[in-house]
């Protein structure tokens, strides 16, 4: 039995999907464990799943014991995390205000620490609770991942920073956000497991409506055109191989390049 973690959004569930369902035929068992991606992050620190979908950010410190598979991640252009608020218009004036980050291992946080830096009283909370807490006043603004980013001016929020634009700017690759990792002990079986995800996102773009009804058991948002541009933004061709691009985000990243797979 192969333990695999992957999140709830529909971006995972997308490529994941057939596989879970039973539609693509396989010799290997899967124990499938949906969480949220920080939480997911964490265990793959601590080794408890064999494959796990990770952010990039968390990437040097579980090197040592998984690689990354070359496909079934989320890279890709327009579609990077978003920093917004409800009482501020600029970054400037957050120095030392209280900012919610979806966790200090995800890409997200990395990006925003690489263009603002620290100087900020940063607050971890799960992905999903971060627009509320901006719109009752908890935090002064927060990181915006996955479905967020495209329902924050729902709540009248106001964008401070397209982080995905500044990367893109500065590095002109696709944004890094999440990667399948694979445990070292069961190397031998990788090729085996990105055939099966290849076969997976292939079938969901190709029974698009069913797979997308599919992905609606576990959204946080339930509007078609929100499912559909999480899907279409999210699962691209970098979901089907990355391995072109892997040797210049191993260098921006400043991790070995043998880590893809």
């Amino acid at each position: 039995m192969i333990n695999i973690g992957i999140s709830p959004c529909p971006n995972d569930i997308f490529i994941f999907g057939p596989i879970m369902r039973g539609i693509i035929k396989t010799d290997l068992r899967f124990d499938f464990c949906l969480d949220d991606v920080e939480n997911l992050n964490r265990s793959a620190i601590d080794g408890l799943f064999d494959v796990v979908k990770v952010s990039y950010g968390v990437l040097p410190h579980i090197i040592f014991r998984y690689k990354i598979l070359t496909c079934g991640g989320a890279l890709g252009y327009k579609n990077g995390p978003v920093v917004v608020s409800k009482k501020y218009n600029s970054i400037d004036k957050l120095t030392g205000k209280k900012i919610a980050v979806p966790g200090v291992n995800t890409t997200a946080f990395l990006l925003f620490k690489t263009f603002f830096g620290e100087l900020f009283h940063f607050i971890e909370m799960r992905f999903d609770k971060i627009l509320d807490a901006i719109d009752s006043d908890m935090v002064d603004a927060g990181i915006i991942i996955h479905e967020g980013r495209f329902v924050y001016q729902n709540l009248g929020l106001t964008l401070l920073s397209d982080l995905g634009e500044l990367w893109e700017e500065r590095f002109s690759l696709p944004i890094p956000l999440g990667a399948i990792a694979i445990k070292n002990e069961i190397l031998d079986i990788s090729d085996s497991i990105k055939g099966l995800i290849k076969d997976s996102i292939g079938y969901s773009f190709g029974h698009f409506g069913d797979s997308k009804e599919f992905c609606k058991k576990y959204s946080q948002e339930l509007d078609d055109t929100v499912l559909e541009n999480h899907i279409t933004y999210f699962v691209n061709e970098y979901s089907m191989d990355m391995s072109g691009i892997a040797p210049a985000l191993a260098k921006v990243l400043n991790i070995p390049e043998n880590i893809f797979i």
